[in-house]
């Protein structure tokens, strides 16, 4: 119970925090296999310019994905020392933090990303032209918009391309073409849980349940 209350007070906090700025300088948004982060380049203040090579995710992973307006790290819940706790049988919260090394001046700064996640939800991407492999699958006209879905079962592949993961075939392994994320403008995600908590969690396998 107390647990519950916690994270209600953090999205109520982060909530607050973001309508004071007016703008979200930082979004968290994860899966029970994938982590995402994505920084606005005038994260700290509006006459500081963030570059992304001065900014790494837990130990050491740069941005996968730059833009002039947003800096995106998607990554395996499994990689960059990113750390997991089951706080229920049905939810696990995942953390790390962003790491800012200035070149130009010795400021350095660390900041905790916290997000928490239903054990079995699947991650819903932005829609990404593609055409479906294979004939088991429901299949797409050319150009047709169609949201990638991809899930626990899937962790194991590793697909090749800009956006986040593509759908694979799980018969015949075979990878689901996709357009790169530069090609179209950015359109916003829309997280079913969002969190930002600072409180350090440390990844012990006794504490994964269940499905994990």
């Amino acid at each position: 119970m107390k647990v519950f209350k916690f994270i209600g007070l953090m999205i109520l906090l982060t909530s607050a925090f973001s309508a004071g700025s007016g703008q979200s300088p930082m979004t968290v948004l994860c899966s029970i296999d994938w982590f995402m982060v994505t920084v606005h380049p005038f994260m700290l203040n509006n006459d500081v310019c963030v570059h992304f090579h001065e900014l790494h995710l837990g130990l050491g992973c740069p941005p996968n994905h730059v833009q002039p307006h947003a800096y995106q790290f998607t990554y395996r819940v499994t990689e960059c020392g990113i750390r997991a706790k089951a706080v229920s049988q049905d939810m696990v919260i995942y953390s790390t933090e962003i790491h800012y090394s200035s070149k130009g001046t010795p400021s350095k700064f660390v900041i905790p990303v916290s997000c928490a996640a239903p054990q079995k939800s699947p991650w819903l991407t932005k829609p990404c032209s593609m055409r479906v492999a294979s004939k088991s699958r429901a299949t797409a006209q050319k150009d047709e918009k169609c949201y990638e879905v991809f899930s626990l079962s899937q962790s194991s592949q590793r697909p090749n391309c800009d956006c986040p993961p593509c759908v694979f075939s799980e018969e015949e392994h075979t990878q689901v073409p996709c357009h790169q994320a530069g090609a179209q403008e950015a359109q916003p995600l829309q997280p079913s849980h969002f969190l930002d908590i600072s409180e350090d969690w440390s990844l012990h396998t006794d504490d994964m349940i269940g499905s994990m």
